[in-house]
C-alpha cells in the first residue's frame, strides 16, 4: 500500500447495496479511501462537507440508462465539473446514455463490470 493511495479519496455513488459493498471493499483493499453515497443529494452533502478539492475521483453508477436518475445526476456532474475542473468522473451504466455528458467525465464503462476492470480503470485515471 502506497502513501499516495492512502491519500486518494474516491466517492462512489450508487443506489445498489452490492455495488457499495463490492466496489468500496475492493477499492479499500487497494489502499484507497472510499466514501459512498446512495444518490445525488447524499453525494452533494458529502461534497459540501468534505470539499471537492479533497476528492480525487467520483464514480457514478447509474441504475439504468432510461431512468430519471440519469438526468437527475447530470446537474451534479456539470456543477462539480465547473467548481472542480481537476476532478475526474467515471460513469458506469447498463448501456448507451440518453444524455451527452461533457467533461469532466473521463471514463464510461458498461455493465456487467468485473472488480478487476474497475480497479484497472481507477489506476489508469489516477495514475497509480
Amino acid at each position: 500500500m502506497t502513501s499516495r493511495r492512502v491519500q486518494t479519496t474516491i466517492l462512489l455513488i450508487s443506489d445498489y447495496a452490492e455495488v457499495h459493498a463490492t466496489g468500496a471493499a475492493g477499492l479499500r483493499l487497494q489502499g484507497y479511501q472510499v466514501l459512498t453515497a446512495a444518490n445525488g443529494p447524499e453525494a452533494e452533502a458529502l461534497g459540501q462537507r468534505l470539499g471537492l478539492e479533497h476528492l480525487n475521483l467520483v464514480i457514478l453508477d447509474l441504475p439504468g440508462t432510461h431512468t430519471p436518475q440519469v438526468r437527475e445526476e447530470y446537474p451534479l456532474l456539470q456543477r462539480w465539473g465547473a467548481q472542480a475542473p481537476h476532478l475526474p468522473f467515471m460513469l458506469i451504466s447498463d448501456g448507451p446514455l440518453p444524455v451527452r455528458f461533457d467533461p469532466p467525465v473521463v471514463w464510461w464503462l458498461v455493465k456487467p463490470l468485473t472488480l478487476d476492470t474497475l480497479l484497472a480503470v481507477v489506476r489508469d485515471i489516477l495514475g497509480s
